[in-house]
């Protein structure tokens, strides 16, 4: 049965200008708003700003993470790693190449230790691969984590902004069933791909699935009034036998509940 989440900070005031960041001063109360509204789970993010003070990152805040979870019955069950956007394998500004792996082993046995499965990692915007050599160093990241991720039982699914061929190809030179592809509905309708025919590519290989929506080129809209096709794309998954997840990353402005109840009952109705 699928699963739907939602990412931390949709239930709390939006950082603007931003539409996403670790909600540290209310990620707790989330979890509650998470059960009221009827989410089944949260999406963890971990992303560079005061990383170090990220509940995930300490045993004391796995341990609260675990409690919320316990007295919710919502769940986290899988890790936005947004650090490695920032800082990539490739082209790397402030730490070394085994300094970032040595991260990712840490936040893999974390994941698990929370009881997540996923780690979305993202391929895009600063991180995103511009040369055979970016791609080579990431697959070469990715075939050092596997063994890793097959001890917690983990699954790494590469966020990116490839056309579906490209995207296939790159996730397909890693043959653990570890790795696969995290699709993004509405980065890829920004970039003018269309959700039903991406599927029948990229289906194989998914992991699991960002619900947001966007116009052709342009910025995230609300769910339903942008260019995503998801109308076809998700009844194709779902007639195909995709039993993943997917997780609402959409856009809000100031009314975050109202909001993200709309937004549950959207997906409730696709499905």
């Amino acid at each position: 049965m699928n699963k739907i989440g939602i990412i931390q900070g949709r239930l709390s005031p939006r950082p603007y200008p931003k539409l996403q960041a670790f909600p540290i001063e209310s990620w707790q109360q989330e979890f509650k708003y998470a059960k009221e509204l009827g989410y089944d789970f949260i999406e963890w993010i971990f992303e560079d700003n005061r990383y170090q003070e990220n509940p995930i990152w300490t045993a004391q805040g796995r341990e609260k993470i675990k409690q919320c979870i316990k007295e919710t019955g919502v769940t986290v069950e899988s890790v936005c790693a947004d650090f490695f956007l920032e800082n990539p394998f490739f082209r790397r500004e402030k730490y070394s190449f085994k300094e970032l792996l040595e991260k990712m082993k840490l936040l893999i046995s974390y994941t698990s230790e929370i009881g997540a499965s996923v780690i979305l990692l993202p391929v895009l915007e600063k991180a995103e691969i511009r040369s055979k050599e970016d791609a080579d160093i990431l697959l070469e990241a990715l075939e050092q984590l596997v063994t890793v991720l097959e001890k917690y039982n983990i699954r790494i699914g590469i966020e990116a902004e490839l056309m579906a061929k490209q995207y296939f190809e790159l996730v397909s030179h890693i043959t653990s069933s570890h790795i696969g592809i995290y699709y993004d509905a509405g980065n890829c309708a920004f970039c003018g791909y269309d959700m039903r025919k991406d599927m029948e590519i990229l289906l194989p290989k998914l992991i699991q699935v960002h619900v947001k929506d966007r116009l052709t080129g342009g910025e995230s809209v609300f769910l339903g009034t942008g260019d995503t096709n998801f109308l076809e794309g998700i009844p194709y998954i779902q007639e195909h036998g995709y039993n993943g997840n997917y997780v609402l990353q959409t856009y809000f402005e100031d009314e975050y509940l109202e909001t993200s109840l709309k937004n549950l009952n959207y997906m409730r109705r696709l499905l």
